[in-house]
């Protein structure tokens, strides 16, 4: 009896392999979710907000910090469409023009940025399996802090990425981004921000934006 077994246990040990190594491979989107339903069962502040950009909420948007300046306001809340907004018009053109469906998603310390995205660019060495099947647009979703570095200028450090649902392996990331923004040496993406911003804390609830009067 326990020869006949033996196949199964060993075919039960090749599976119990299979399973850990897919959990390793997609083990940021699977942590990504399990927070995300954490905070929809439990009802914390970690429920997430998702906007589009818009011209209504661009201009709201520039109200709000145009208050920072005019106003000496310490700091302003923008929703998520006033941040889709802000971020939409303040991405390189280059970069903006291969993003079709953009839409912003408020984490907790981060933003997610879902969009199709032209696959022209990506560097088919980078995406594994995918490269042979990249159809000339695809569904992305990318999610990383966004951070004020100088006047006007933020940087998005892309932490997590993936293509059509599957995630790419985290030490990939920074690569591709460096690819698709046709700099070797740059791991993040600039987005041109209005004066008067000194700092951005992202929360599910909205982005708080401090003013430079407040230092």
């Amino acid at each position: 009896m326990g020869c006949l077994a033996a196949p199964f246990k060993f075919v039960g040990c090749l599976g119990l392999l299979a399973l850990l190594a897919v959990g390793w491979l997609y083990r940021d989107r699977l942590t990504a979710e399990a927070r995300n339903l954490v905070g929809r069962i439990g009802g914390s502040d970690d429920a997430t907000a998702t906007g589009r950009p818009g011209s209504e909420s661009l201009a709201r948007a520039r109200a709000k910090i145009d208050s920072l300046n005019g106003w000496r306001a310490d700091s302003v809340v923008l929703n998520a469409s006033e941040v889709a907004s802000m971020i939409g018009a303040g991405l390189d053109p280059a970069v903006r023009s291969q993003l079709d469906s953009l839409r912003v998603e408020l984490l907790d310390g981060s933003i997610a940025v879902k969009a199709r995205l032209s696959t022209a660019r990506l560097p088919r060495e980078l995406v594994g399996p995918l490269a042979v099947a990249l159809r000339p647009t695809e569904p992305i979703e990318a999610a990383g802090p966004l951070a004020v570095v100088g006047p006007r200028q933020a940087e998005w450090a892309i932490r997590s990425f993936s293509i059509r649902g599957v995630p790419l392996p985290g030490d990939a990331v920074p690569k591709l981004v460096s690819k698709a923004l046709g700099k070797s040496d740059k791991r993040t993406v600039p987005v041109r921000i209005p004066p008067g911003i000194r700092e951005i804390r992202v929360r599910p609830s909205g982005v708080t934006l401090l003013g430079t009067s407040g230092t």
